[in-house]
Protein backbone atom coordinates (compact mmCIF):
# COMPACT_ATOMS: atom_id res chain seq x y z
CA UNK A 1 0.00 0.00 0.00
CA UNK A 2 1.59 3.02 -0.85
CA UNK A 3 1.49 5.53 2.11
CA UNK A 4 1.45 9.51 2.54
CA UNK A 5 5.02 10.49 3.82
CA UNK A 6 3.97 13.79 4.71
CA UNK A 7 0.59 15.90 6.13
CA UNK A 8 -2.09 16.71 3.36
CA UNK A 9 -3.58 20.31 2.13
CA UNK A 10 -6.54 18.66 0.61
CA UNK A 11 -9.47 21.08 -0.96
CA UNK A 12 -13.33 20.17 -1.28
CA UNK A 13 -15.27 22.29 -3.59
CA UNK A 14 -18.56 20.91 -2.61
CA UNK A 15 -21.90 23.19 -2.86
CA UNK A 16 -23.92 20.64 -0.57
CA UNK A 17 -23.37 21.24 3.59
CA UNK A 18 -24.60 17.56 3.95
CA UNK A 19 -22.41 15.85 1.04
CA UNK A 20 -19.15 18.02 2.69
CA UNK A 21 -20.02 17.08 6.34
CA UNK A 22 -20.15 13.53 5.45
CA UNK A 23 -16.70 13.56 3.52
CA UNK A 24 -15.43 14.94 6.42
CA UNK A 25 -15.89 12.31 8.50
CA UNK A 26 -14.86 10.21 6.20
CA UNK A 27 -11.43 11.76 5.74
CA UNK A 28 -11.49 11.99 9.91
CA UNK A 29 -11.73 8.12 9.87
CA UNK A 30 -9.60 7.16 7.31
CA UNK A 31 -6.66 8.00 9.97
CA UNK A 32 -4.61 10.21 7.17
CA UNK A 33 -2.33 12.63 8.36
CA UNK A 34 -4.08 16.35 7.23
CA UNK A 35 -2.58 19.63 7.60
CA UNK A 36 -5.07 21.83 6.12
CA UNK A 37 -8.84 21.11 4.83
CA UNK A 38 -9.71 23.72 2.67
CA UNK A 39 -12.96 23.96 1.44
CA UNK A 40 -15.24 26.34 -1.45
CA UNK A 41 -18.49 25.87 -2.06
CA UNK A 42 -18.24 27.69 -6.14
CA UNK A 43 -15.60 27.26 -8.57
CA UNK A 44 -14.81 31.18 -8.95
CA UNK A 45 -13.56 30.48 -4.97
CA UNK A 46 -12.06 27.36 -5.86
CA UNK A 47 -9.54 28.92 -8.18
CA UNK A 48 -9.24 31.75 -5.37
CA UNK A 49 -7.73 28.74 -3.37
CA UNK A 50 -5.22 26.98 -5.55
CA UNK A 51 -3.81 30.14 -6.86
CA UNK A 52 -3.10 31.19 -2.40
CA UNK A 53 -2.90 27.41 -0.80
CA UNK A 54 -1.75 25.19 -3.71
CA UNK A 55 -3.00 22.14 -2.03
CA UNK A 56 -1.78 18.51 -2.75
CA UNK A 57 -5.62 17.36 -3.64
CA UNK A 58 -8.35 18.62 -5.08
CA UNK A 59 -12.09 16.84 -4.89
CA UNK A 60 -14.25 18.37 -7.35
CA UNK A 61 -18.37 18.39 -7.33
CA UNK A 62 -18.96 19.22 -10.78
CA UNK A 63 -22.41 20.74 -10.29
CA UNK A 64 -22.02 23.94 -8.43
CA UNK A 65 -23.91 27.30 -8.36
CA UNK A 66 -21.26 29.13 -10.91
CA UNK A 67 -20.30 26.10 -13.12
CA UNK A 68 -21.45 22.94 -13.97
CA UNK A 69 -20.31 19.49 -15.52
CA UNK A 70 -16.84 19.37 -17.22
CA UNK A 71 -16.60 22.83 -17.61
CA UNK A 72 -16.22 22.88 -13.80
CA UNK A 73 -13.02 20.59 -14.16
CA UNK A 74 -11.27 21.67 -17.59
CA UNK A 75 -11.44 25.40 -15.91
CA UNK A 76 -9.53 24.00 -12.73
CA UNK A 77 -7.65 21.36 -14.47
CA UNK A 78 -6.34 24.23 -16.80
CA UNK A 79 -5.57 26.54 -13.40
CA UNK A 80 -4.02 23.60 -11.43
CA UNK A 81 -2.20 20.96 -14.01
CA UNK A 82 0.20 19.93 -11.28
CA UNK A 83 -2.69 19.25 -8.72
CA UNK A 84 -4.64 15.70 -8.64
CA UNK A 85 -8.56 16.14 -8.77
CA UNK A 86 -10.35 13.15 -7.66
CA UNK A 87 -14.01 13.82 -8.90
CA UNK A 88 -17.03 13.83 -6.40
CA UNK A 89 -20.28 11.96 -9.06
CA UNK A 90 -23.64 11.46 -8.45
CA UNK A 91 -25.27 8.31 -9.80
CA UNK A 92 -26.62 10.66 -12.72
CA UNK A 93 -23.22 11.96 -13.62
CA UNK A 94 -21.22 8.32 -13.76
CA UNK A 95 -20.99 9.05 -17.38
CA UNK A 96 -19.65 12.55 -17.11
CA UNK A 97 -16.95 11.76 -14.57
CA UNK A 98 -15.77 8.77 -16.86
CA UNK A 99 -15.02 11.83 -19.09
CA UNK A 100 -13.34 13.80 -17.07
CA UNK A 101 -10.54 10.85 -16.25
CA UNK A 102 -10.35 11.09 -20.37
CA UNK A 103 -9.22 14.75 -19.89
CA UNK A 104 -6.76 13.91 -16.91
CA UNK A 105 -8.77 13.40 -14.48
CA UNK A 106 -6.86 10.64 -11.86
CA UNK A 107 -10.43 8.91 -9.72
CA UNK A 108 -13.74 9.63 -9.16
CA UNK A 109 -16.28 8.37 -6.28
CA UNK A 110 -19.86 7.98 -6.29
CA UNK A 111 -21.24 9.93 -3.28
CA UNK A 112 -22.96 7.51 -1.03
CA UNK A 113 -21.15 4.68 -2.84
CA UNK A 114 -17.23 4.73 -1.01
CA UNK A 115 -16.41 4.91 2.88
CA UNK A 116 -12.87 5.75 4.35
CA UNK A 117 -11.23 2.79 2.88
CA UNK A 118 -11.94 3.45 -0.38
CA UNK A 119 -11.27 6.90 0.05
CA UNK A 120 -8.12 6.04 1.61
CA UNK A 121 -6.89 4.35 -1.60
CA UNK A 122 -8.37 7.04 -3.73
CA UNK A 123 -6.55 9.70 -2.53
CA UNK A 124 -3.15 7.80 -2.28
CA UNK A 125 -3.02 6.33 -5.50
CA UNK A 126 -4.27 9.52 -7.11
CA UNK A 127 -1.29 11.40 -6.07
CA UNK A 128 0.57 8.58 -6.50
CA UNK A 129 -0.79 8.30 -10.15
CA UNK A 130 -0.12 12.05 -10.98
CA UNK A 131 3.20 12.06 -10.16
CA UNK A 132 3.88 8.91 -12.48
CA UNK A 133 2.32 11.35 -14.84
CA UNK A 134 4.09 14.30 -13.83
CA UNK A 135 7.49 12.25 -14.30
CA UNK A 136 6.23 11.08 -17.84
CA UNK A 137 5.47 14.56 -18.93
CA UNK A 138 8.97 15.46 -17.70
CA UNK A 139 11.04 13.27 -19.64
CA UNK A 140 8.58 13.34 -22.80
CA UNK A 141 9.25 17.05 -22.86
CA UNK A 142 13.02 16.71 -22.31
CA UNK A 143 13.11 13.94 -24.90
CA UNK A 144 11.39 16.02 -27.45
CA UNK A 145 13.96 19.14 -26.62
CA UNK A 146 16.92 16.51 -26.92
CA UNK A 147 15.73 15.49 -30.27
CA UNK A 148 15.32 19.54 -31.23
CA UNK A 149 18.56 19.90 -29.84
CA UNK A 150 19.92 17.42 -32.32
CA UNK A 151 18.35 18.20 -35.01
CA UNK A 152 17.89 14.29 -35.94
CA UNK A 153 14.64 12.47 -37.35
CA UNK A 154 13.81 9.77 -35.25
CA UNK A 155 12.51 6.65 -36.21
CA UNK A 156 10.85 3.14 -34.65
CA UNK A 157 10.80 -0.13 -36.70
CA UNK A 158 8.35 -2.43 -35.32
CA UNK A 159 10.20 -5.59 -36.97
CA UNK A 160 7.15 -8.20 -36.18
CA UNK A 161 5.07 -5.56 -38.19
CA UNK A 162 7.31 -3.98 -40.35
CA UNK A 163 5.85 -0.66 -39.43
CA UNK A 164 7.85 2.46 -38.50
CA UNK A 165 7.14 5.66 -37.01
CA UNK A 166 8.48 8.66 -37.60
CA UNK A 167 9.09 11.93 -35.09
CA UNK A 168 8.64 16.11 -37.00
CA UNK A 169 12.14 16.07 -38.23
CA UNK A 170 10.88 13.84 -41.64
CA UNK A 171 8.66 16.70 -42.07
CA UNK A 172 11.10 19.56 -41.00
CA UNK A 173 14.83 18.20 -42.39
CA UNK A 174 13.14 16.31 -45.43
CA UNK A 175 9.96 18.11 -46.31
CA UNK A 176 7.46 15.61 -46.53
CA UNK A 177 4.06 16.92 -45.77
CA UNK A 178 2.53 14.74 -42.78
CA UNK A 179 -0.49 12.95 -45.17
CA UNK A 180 2.21 12.44 -47.40
CA UNK A 181 4.35 9.90 -44.90
CA UNK A 182 3.68 6.65 -44.53
CA UNK A 183 4.30 4.17 -41.71
CA UNK A 184 6.00 1.29 -44.07
CA UNK A 185 9.65 -0.45 -44.27
CA UNK A 186 9.06 0.05 -48.02
CA UNK A 187 8.07 3.83 -47.37
CA UNK A 188 11.55 4.00 -45.89
CA UNK A 189 13.52 2.09 -48.65
CA UNK A 190 12.10 3.50 -51.44
CA UNK A 191 13.86 6.55 -50.48
CA UNK A 192 17.37 5.14 -50.28
CA UNK A 193 19.55 6.41 -52.93
CA UNK A 194 19.34 3.67 -55.67
CA UNK A 195 23.21 3.56 -56.07
CA UNK A 196 23.02 3.14 -52.20
CA UNK A 197 19.85 1.13 -51.28
CA UNK A 198 21.32 -2.75 -51.89
CA UNK A 199 24.33 -2.28 -49.81
CA UNK A 200 22.30 -0.35 -46.81
CA UNK A 201 19.77 -3.05 -47.06
CA UNK A 202 22.47 -5.66 -46.98
CA UNK A 203 24.12 -4.46 -43.93
CA UNK A 204 20.75 -3.55 -41.84
CA UNK A 205 19.95 -7.42 -42.64
CA UNK A 206 23.25 -8.69 -41.39
CA UNK A 207 23.48 -6.77 -38.18
CA UNK A 208 19.94 -8.14 -37.24
CA UNK A 209 20.44 -11.57 -38.28
CA UNK A 210 24.17 -12.19 -36.81
CA UNK A 211 22.93 -10.66 -33.52
CA UNK A 212 24.60 -7.15 -33.28
CA UNK A 213 23.08 -4.20 -30.99
CA UNK A 214 23.86 -1.45 -33.15
CA UNK A 215 24.05 -0.64 -36.92
CA UNK A 216 24.72 2.51 -38.62
CA UNK A 217 25.74 3.78 -42.02
CA UNK A 218 26.17 6.51 -44.04
CA UNK A 219 23.82 7.24 -47.40
CA UNK A 220 21.72 9.66 -49.60
CA UNK A 221 17.99 10.13 -48.58
CA UNK A 222 15.25 11.26 -50.81
CA UNK A 223 13.69 14.61 -49.76
CA UNK A 224 10.39 15.94 -50.79
CA UNK A 225 11.52 18.26 -53.72
CA UNK A 226 13.47 15.39 -54.85
CA UNK A 227 17.01 16.58 -54.40
CA UNK A 228 18.56 13.54 -52.12
CA UNK A 229 20.35 14.40 -48.39
CA UNK A 230 23.75 13.12 -46.93
CA UNK A 231 22.53 11.36 -43.99
CA UNK A 232 24.27 9.31 -41.26
CA UNK A 233 21.79 6.54 -39.19
CA UNK A 234 22.18 4.78 -36.66
CA UNK A 235 20.06 2.29 -34.89
CA UNK A 236 19.57 0.31 -31.85
CA UNK A 237 18.44 -2.94 -32.23
CA UNK A 238 15.70 -4.34 -29.48
CA UNK A 239 15.78 -8.29 -28.87
CA UNK A 240 13.81 -10.36 -26.57
CA UNK A 241 14.44 -13.01 -23.89
CA UNK A 242 15.16 -15.53 -26.53
CA UNK A 243 17.59 -13.15 -28.45
CA UNK A 244 14.82 -12.50 -31.20
CA UNK A 245 15.09 -8.93 -32.37
CA UNK A 246 11.55 -7.84 -32.18
CA UNK A 247 12.31 -4.10 -33.04
CA UNK A 248 14.53 -1.00 -33.54
CA UNK A 249 14.88 2.13 -32.67
CA UNK A 250 17.24 4.67 -34.77
CA UNK A 251 18.65 8.24 -35.53
CA UNK A 252 19.02 9.58 -38.79
CA UNK A 253 21.13 12.36 -38.63
CA UNK A 254 21.40 15.09 -41.65
CA UNK A 255 24.80 15.64 -43.03
CA UNK A 256 24.17 16.85 -46.04
CA UNK A 257 26.15 20.73 -45.31
CA UNK A 258 29.35 18.96 -43.43
CA UNK A 259 29.71 16.36 -46.61
CA UNK A 260 29.79 19.37 -48.86
CA UNK A 261 32.17 21.29 -46.56
CA UNK A 262 34.47 17.93 -47.07
CA UNK A 263 33.93 18.08 -50.76
CA UNK A 264 34.99 21.72 -50.73
CA UNK A 265 37.88 21.37 -48.72
CA UNK A 266 38.92 18.27 -50.70
CA UNK A 267 38.52 20.68 -53.93
CA UNK A 268 40.12 23.50 -52.42
CA UNK A 269 43.49 21.11 -51.23
CA UNK A 270 43.32 19.48 -54.95
CA UNK A 271 42.94 23.67 -56.33
CA UNK A 272 45.67 25.07 -53.91
CA UNK A 273 47.66 21.87 -54.87
CA UNK A 274 47.57 22.51 -58.80
CA UNK A 275 48.07 26.28 -58.15
CA UNK A 276 50.98 25.04 -56.43
CA UNK A 277 52.03 22.74 -59.26
CA UNK A 278 51.87 25.48 -61.60
CA UNK A 279 53.53 28.03 -60.23
CA UNK A 280 56.31 25.94 -59.38
CA UNK A 281 56.40 25.12 -63.37
CA UNK A 282 56.57 28.47 -64.46
CA UNK A 283 58.85 29.75 -61.99
CA UNK A 284 61.29 26.58 -63.17
CA UNK A 285 60.64 27.99 -66.84
CA UNK A 286 61.04 31.61 -65.88
CA UNK A 287 64.60 30.31 -63.90
CA UNK A 288 65.56 28.43 -67.27
CA UNK A 289 64.74 31.62 -69.31
CA UNK A 290 66.89 33.78 -67.35
CA UNK A 291 69.76 31.26 -66.76
CA UNK A 292 69.51 30.73 -70.77
CA UNK A 293 69.27 34.32 -71.17
CA UNK A 294 72.79 34.84 -68.62
CA UNK A 295 74.21 32.15 -70.09
CA UNK A 296 73.60 33.74 -73.70
CA UNK A 297 74.09 37.17 -73.40
CA UNK A 298 76.65 37.87 -70.87
CA UNK A 299 78.80 34.88 -70.00
CA UNK A 300 78.25 32.95 -73.92
CA UNK A 301 79.51 36.45 -75.09
CA UNK A 302 82.39 37.01 -72.07
CA UNK A 303 83.92 33.08 -73.27
CA UNK A 304 83.62 33.63 -77.19
CA UNK A 305 86.14 36.49 -76.70
CA UNK A 306 88.66 34.70 -74.37
CA UNK A 307 88.33 31.96 -77.40
CA UNK A 308 89.07 34.72 -79.77
CA UNK A 309 91.66 36.13 -78.38
CA UNK A 310 93.17 32.85 -77.78
CA UNK A 311 92.87 31.62 -81.24
CA UNK A 312 94.76 34.80 -82.49
CA UNK A 313 97.49 34.33 -79.91
CA UNK A 314 97.69 31.23 -81.47
CA UNK A 315 98.64 32.82 -84.91
CA UNK A 316 100.07 36.19 -83.49
CA UNK A 317 102.91 36.05 -82.01
CA UNK A 318 103.73 39.29 -81.59
CA UNK A 319 100.13 40.13 -79.59
CA UNK A 320 100.57 36.76 -78.47
CA UNK A 321 100.99 38.36 -74.81
CA UNK A 322 98.56 41.24 -75.01
CA UNK A 323 95.94 38.66 -76.00
CA UNK A 324 96.51 36.08 -73.27
CA UNK A 325 96.25 38.74 -70.93
CA UNK A 326 92.84 39.86 -72.22
CA UNK A 327 91.77 35.93 -72.55
CA UNK A 328 92.65 35.84 -68.90
CA UNK A 329 90.77 38.57 -67.46
CA UNK A 330 87.40 37.45 -69.93
CA UNK A 331 87.77 34.23 -68.26
CA UNK A 332 87.81 35.72 -64.73
CA UNK A 333 84.75 38.21 -65.62
CA UNK A 334 82.88 34.57 -66.46
CA UNK A 335 84.06 32.78 -63.12
CA UNK A 336 82.79 35.72 -60.93
CA UNK A 337 79.52 36.01 -63.62
CA UNK A 338 78.94 32.21 -62.91
CA UNK A 339 79.55 32.35 -59.31
CA UNK A 340 76.93 35.01 -58.73
CA UNK A 341 74.35 33.20 -60.84
CA UNK A 342 75.21 30.46 -59.08
CA UNK A 343 74.93 32.05 -55.80
CA UNK A 344 71.32 33.48 -56.48
CA UNK A 345 70.37 29.81 -57.61
CA UNK A 346 71.88 28.12 -54.73
CA UNK A 347 72.01 30.08 -51.69
CA UNK A 348 74.72 29.63 -49.49
CA UNK A 349 74.44 26.99 -46.33
CA UNK A 350 72.23 28.80 -44.04
CA UNK A 351 73.59 26.66 -41.42
CA UNK A 352 77.00 27.88 -41.53
CA UNK A 353 76.53 31.22 -41.84
CA UNK A 354 73.22 32.35 -40.29
CA UNK A 355 69.98 33.53 -42.60
CA UNK A 356 70.69 37.27 -41.58
CA UNK A 357 74.52 36.83 -43.11
CA UNK A 358 73.09 35.07 -45.99
CA UNK A 359 70.80 37.81 -46.35
CA UNK A 360 73.09 40.43 -46.62
CA UNK A 361 75.46 38.47 -48.63
CA UNK A 362 72.55 38.09 -51.15
CA UNK A 363 71.73 42.04 -51.36
CA UNK A 364 75.38 42.80 -51.91
CA UNK A 365 75.30 40.71 -55.08
CA UNK A 366 72.07 41.86 -56.50
CA UNK A 367 72.30 44.71 -59.02
CA UNK A 368 70.76 47.04 -57.20
CA UNK A 369 70.53 51.34 -58.10
CA UNK A 370 72.91 53.38 -56.30
CA UNK A 371 69.66 55.51 -55.07
CA UNK A 372 68.03 52.73 -53.30
CA UNK A 373 69.40 51.54 -50.02
CA UNK A 374 68.61 48.78 -48.59
CA UNK A 375 67.91 47.71 -44.22
CA UNK A 376 68.35 44.41 -42.58
CA UNK A 377 67.03 44.12 -38.94
CA UNK A 378 67.04 40.52 -37.88
CA UNK A 379 68.76 40.87 -34.74
CA UNK A 380 66.70 38.26 -32.92
CA UNK A 381 68.23 35.52 -30.97
CA UNK A 382 65.77 32.70 -31.92
CA UNK A 383 65.82 33.60 -35.58
CA UNK A 384 69.08 31.15 -36.14
CA UNK A 385 67.65 28.50 -33.76
CA UNK A 386 64.85 28.24 -37.00
CA UNK A 387 65.38 24.88 -39.23
CA UNK A 388 66.98 25.05 -42.56
CA UNK A 389 63.99 24.85 -44.20
CA UNK A 390 61.98 27.60 -42.41
CA UNK A 391 65.10 29.63 -43.41
CA UNK A 392 65.65 28.66 -46.43
CA UNK A 393 61.85 29.76 -46.98
CA UNK A 394 62.36 33.25 -45.56
CA UNK A 395 65.01 33.58 -47.93
CA UNK A 396 63.34 32.79 -51.22
CA UNK A 397 60.25 35.24 -49.97
CA UNK A 398 63.26 37.56 -49.30
CA UNK A 399 64.91 36.98 -52.77
CA UNK A 400 61.52 37.10 -54.67
CA UNK A 401 60.63 40.55 -53.07
CA UNK A 402 63.58 42.18 -53.07
CA UNK A 403 63.45 41.71 -56.92
CA UNK A 404 60.35 42.40 -57.44
CA UNK A 405 61.65 45.92 -56.00
CA UNK A 406 64.35 46.29 -57.77
CA UNK A 407 62.90 45.85 -61.01
CA UNK A 408 59.04 47.53 -60.41
CA UNK A 409 59.07 49.81 -57.41
CA UNK A 410 61.65 52.56 -57.91
CA UNK A 411 62.10 53.02 -54.37
CA UNK A 412 64.70 54.47 -52.06
CA UNK A 413 64.49 52.77 -49.49
CA UNK A 414 63.80 49.03 -48.45
CA UNK A 415 63.98 47.38 -45.13
CA UNK A 416 63.67 43.71 -44.11
CA UNK A 417 62.61 42.90 -40.85
CA UNK A 418 62.49 39.33 -38.88
CA UNK A 419 61.71 38.19 -35.63
CA UNK A 420 59.66 35.69 -33.68
CA UNK A 421 57.02 34.98 -31.63
CA UNK A 422 56.63 31.39 -29.40
CA UNK A 423 54.67 30.10 -32.51
CA UNK A 424 55.12 31.66 -35.45
CA UNK A 425 58.49 33.98 -37.80
CA UNK A 426 57.17 37.42 -38.80
CA UNK A 427 58.89 38.73 -41.78
CA UNK A 428 57.82 42.37 -42.97
CA UNK A 429 59.40 43.60 -46.15
CA UNK A 430 58.68 47.23 -46.63
CA UNK A 431 59.31 50.21 -49.17
CA UNK A 432 58.78 53.79 -50.14
CA UNK A 433 58.43 53.00 -53.79
CA UNK A 434 55.54 53.84 -56.55
CA UNK A 435 53.21 51.26 -54.97
CA UNK A 436 49.69 49.31 -56.29
CA UNK A 437 46.85 48.33 -55.82
CA UNK A 438 46.65 44.68 -54.85
CA UNK A 439 43.07 44.14 -55.65
CA UNK A 440 43.51 45.66 -59.43
CA UNK A 441 46.73 44.62 -60.04
CA UNK A 442 47.06 40.79 -61.19
CA UNK A 443 50.01 38.95 -59.35
CA UNK A 444 53.00 37.96 -61.20
CA UNK A 445 55.02 35.07 -60.44
CA UNK A 446 57.17 36.67 -57.90
CA UNK A 447 54.43 37.47 -55.70
CA UNK A 448 52.65 33.79 -57.03
CA UNK A 449 55.97 32.31 -55.65
CA UNK A 450 55.16 33.61 -52.42
CA UNK A 451 51.92 33.12 -51.93
CA UNK A 452 52.35 28.96 -52.89
CA UNK A 453 55.70 28.59 -50.31
CA UNK A 454 53.33 30.84 -47.63
CA UNK A 455 50.67 28.22 -48.35
CA UNK A 456 52.98 25.28 -48.29
CA UNK A 457 53.90 25.96 -44.78
CA UNK A 458 50.78 27.12 -43.50
CA UNK A 459 51.27 30.54 -43.11
CA UNK A 460 49.32 33.89 -43.58
CA UNK A 461 50.29 36.59 -46.12
CA UNK A 462 49.11 40.21 -45.85
CA UNK A 463 49.87 42.74 -48.86
CA UNK A 464 49.71 46.97 -47.90
CA UNK A 465 49.81 48.84 -50.45
CA UNK A 466 48.45 51.88 -52.89
CA UNK A 467 49.49 54.19 -55.55
CA UNK A 468 52.23 56.17 -54.83
CA UNK A 469 52.13 54.94 -51.17
CA UNK A 470 54.68 52.07 -51.33
CA UNK A 471 54.00 48.80 -50.39
CA UNK A 472 54.24 46.43 -47.31
CA UNK A 473 54.34 42.57 -47.24
CA UNK A 474 53.62 40.46 -43.81
CA UNK A 475 54.20 36.91 -43.79
CA UNK A 476 53.52 34.64 -40.66
CA UNK A 477 54.97 31.37 -40.80
CA UNK A 478 53.96 28.59 -38.42
CA UNK A 479 57.32 27.97 -36.30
Amino acid sequence: MITSTHPLNILVVEDNQSDYFLFTEYLRLSGLPIRELFHADRLQQALEIVQTESPDLIFLDLTLPDSEGIQSFVKLNNAAPHISIVVLSGLSDTEMALNTIVLGAQDYLLKGEFDEKLLVKSIQYSIERKKILQKVTENYERYNTLIKATNDTIWDWDLRTNEILWNEGITTIFGFKPVDVQNTFQWYEQKIHPEDRERVLKKIDHCINKGDDQWQDEYRYLSANGSYRSVFDRGYILRNDQDKPYRVIGAMMDITERKKMQEELVRSQIETQKLITQITIQTQEQERREIGRELHDNINQILATAKLCVDMALNDEDIRKELLHKSYDNISRAINEIRALSKNLVPPSLGDIGLKEALLEMIENMTVSPELRIRIKANDQHIESLSNNKKLILYRIVQEQMNNIVKHARATHAEVELKTSRKKAHLVIKDNGVGFDPKQKAKGIGLNNIVSRVEMQNGNMEIISSSGQGCVLKVDIPL
